[in-house]
């Protein structure tokens, strides 16, 4: 767990700072300084590309961490493995690109509302399209080749970075709204090529098309697993990109819906940042376990990942839960309508996380096609109840919709995963962390508040760390953590005192 626990230490400190980033970004800065028209074209752009991206790279960021063990040769440039899969991706993102630009009148006519802004910015999605391919190709020879820091790095640090300075010179000076869109995809443009940057330097960047050697049996399952990963990649990503793009086509004034709901998924997907951070180094240590029949070390990375994220995840959504009232305090009023949204969707993240590595165990294994079949099913599931649920509850509805689609689709992958490998996440301790959470509600519901919101925030955020901390240590829910926090604490000892 070296390697683990070096690199989920640094993508864990990165993606917390580029967590206040983001919060900085999407709670005060955008919401203030742009109407939620033009605030809700920035997501929707993004979620359109963001999906568009995973259906035209084809799979190829899991296809070359789950064989990249077969090919490792850095001299002879990994056999080829990485320009196999970029030249796959690139014709992947010129169809993309092609698809969405003969079919932009439609788009239009979908997105369509009284500010008129995505008939006159809507082929900004292109190069946002573009990025987003190349990057995810690009994170996955980062992650093979055991350099998932650079992705945290750009992505969820310096992207924010870039935006929240963006956003302040737009306060601060007289930038048009074409000029900052501009510059918004150009954020995208740059931290995909930071990666291509980091590969290069480190000597990784190889396409070795030369060089490749790829037998038939080989180039039939990578073939068949891109294919599989596919749809469980699309499925992925549906679950609130879909939302978005589902709410500005279906409610009226969908852009400014784009951004409330925008906002409170941003809140509920920092539940899911310190799981990202973790997940990126374990990946390819699952697909070398595979490798190598090890079930016993894939049943240890299964428990203790689903007992880390379980605890960390709760901690975050008590702090969202107990400060909603500040938090939103801090917005405009009408972006309160997002308030049940947020809870809905963090205690979605939660139960998500407390399963631990199931989607990536199921991926890297020869059972990767109900990876696929199960993804395809969430999907499905996830489109037709947002439908449903937007006709009949309004933006509320997409949160119920995509809780209800990930209960079903995790709980179905847990009991494949069981019965199929023997293979479970849980134990006694589990139980403790989600009682231990249930009690802290209780508990603070009836804790006063104290002053302004943000000196609120302060003291309520400050009593349940003094609190659930010491809880999770006496019970030893997750002891993998204090150990951690032990070591990290001696290294920065010996830093300080120079011993």
């Amino acid at each position: 767990m070296g390697i683990v626990a070096r690199q989920a230490t640094w993508n864990t400190l990165l993606t917390l700072v580029g967590m206040g980033l983001g919060f900085v970004n999407m709670a005060l800065l955008f919401p203030r300084l742009l109407t939620p028209d033009e605030f809700g074209l920035t997501r929707l752009l993004v979620s359109i590309a963001v999906v568009g991206a995973q259906v035209a790279h084809l799979g190829g960021e899991a296809t070359v961490i789950r064989y990249f063990p077969y090919f490792r040769d850095k001299a002879n440039s990994h056999r080829g493995l990485f320009g196999l899969i970029l030249g796959v991706a690139t014709l992947g993102a010129f169809i993309a690109v092609l698809v969405l630009a003969l079919f932009h009148g439609r788009f239009v006519q979908w997105f369509s509302d009284s500010s008129g802004l995505y008939a006159r910015f809507g082929l900004f999605v292109l190069p946002l399209v573009v990025a987003e391919v190349y990057l995810l190709v690009l994170r996955g020879f980062s992650r093979a080749v055991h350099r998932s820091i650079a992705p945290v790095f750009a992505r969820e640090f310096l992207l924010r970075l870039l935006q929240t300075l963006l956003i302040a010179a737009y306060g601060m000076w007289s930038m048009s709204f074409t000029v900052f869109l501009v510059l918004y995809v150009g954020t995208f443009v740059l931290t995909t090529a930071i990666l291509l940057f980091d590969l290069w330097r480190a000597g990784e960047f190889r396409l070795g098309l030369g060089r490749m050697r790829v037998g038939r049996r080989m180039r039939k399952s990578m073939a068949r697993y891109s294919l599989f990963t596919f749809g469980s990649g699309l499925a992925s990503i549906a679950v609130g990109n879909i939302d978005q793009v589902m709410v500005g086509a279906m409610l009226h004034d969908g852009l400014s819906y784009v951004a409330y709901y925008a906002v409170a998924m941003f809140l509920a997907s920092v539940i899911m940042i310190p799981a990202r951070a973790l997940m990126q180094p374990v990946i390819p240590l699952l697909a070398e376990a595979w490798r190598k029949r090890d079930h016993g070390k894939i049943q240890m990375l299964y428990h203790r990942t689903a007992s880390i994220q379980l605890v960390v995840a709760a901690f975050i959504l008590l702090c969202l839960w107990i400060n909603l009232d500040a938090l939103f305090s801090f917005l405009k009023p009408e972006y309160a309508i997002g308030k049940p949204v947020l809870l809905i969707l963090g205690i979605t993240n939660v139960l998500n996380l407390s399963t631990g590595l199931s989607g990536g165990i199921v991926s890297t294994s020869r059972s990767y096609w109900f990876d696929a079949v199960s993804g395809f099913v969430l999907l499905a599931l996830n489109v037709v109840l947002d439908f449903l649920f937007l006709r009949w509850f309004g933006l509320v509805g997409v949160a119920w919709s995509t809780l209800v689609t990930v209960v079903v689709v995790t709980g179905w992958r847990l009991l494949f995963l069981q019965k199929r490998f023997g293979l479970w996440p849980y134990d006694r301790k589990s139980v403790l962390a989600f009682a231990v959470g249930a009690a802290m509600v209780a508990a603070f519901s009836v804790v006063p508040h104290v002053g302004a919101p943000g000196l609120d925030l302060l003291w309520r955020s400050a009593l349940l760390t003094g609190i659930y901390w010491p809880v999770v240590h006496v019970l030893r829910i997750a002891p993998e953590l204090g150990a951690q926090a032990s070591k990290l604490y001696r290294q920065f000892r010996q830093l300080a005192t120079g011993v």
